[in-house]
């Protein structure tokens, strides 16, 4: 998903992206494809990434299992952490200057997941936290 979010203010967009781009032709038994988000210049990049027709796929990153995209999915898993667990992982990988665009994110998450209800329609539930 990381290449498909337009940026840090993307999260609701990209789930009907990758949907659209993604799920729905490879569903259908044809290739898809998806123009990836270049997040050094907050922009689309010009590279075109090409998904050739599979059996199964992974799709892993925030909103995989929201629906739409969710409906596609066999098998959904949630990978959960406390907050504080969450935003302290991404400031120590990201760096300080990250966290207003960690905070913009998990208004997002949180909105998006309450409205889409994901957790509860997970397969799997795998709590972090302690790891």
């Amino acid at each position: 998903m990381d290449d498909v979010y337009p940026g840090w203010d993307g999260l609701p967009e990209a789930v009907p992206l990758v949907t659209n781009q993604v799920l729905e032709p490879l569903s259908r038994g044809e290739p898809s494809a998806y123009r990836r988000w270049d997040w050094l210049r907050n922009r689309w990049s010009r590279r075109i990434v090409r998904v050739p027709p599979t059996p199964e796929l992974v799709l892993e990153g925030v909103g995989s299992s929201v629906v739409p995209a969710g409906d596609y999915a066999t098998v959904c898993v949630w990978v959960d952490a406390e907050r504080g667990v969450r935003f302290a992982r991404g400031i120590d990988r990201d760096g300080e200057a990250y966290r207003p665009h960690w905070e913009r994110w998990a208004g997002q998450e949180e909105a998006l997941f309450a409205a889409d209800r994901t957790r509860d329609r997970a397969d799997v539930l795998l709590d972090t936290t302690n790891l």
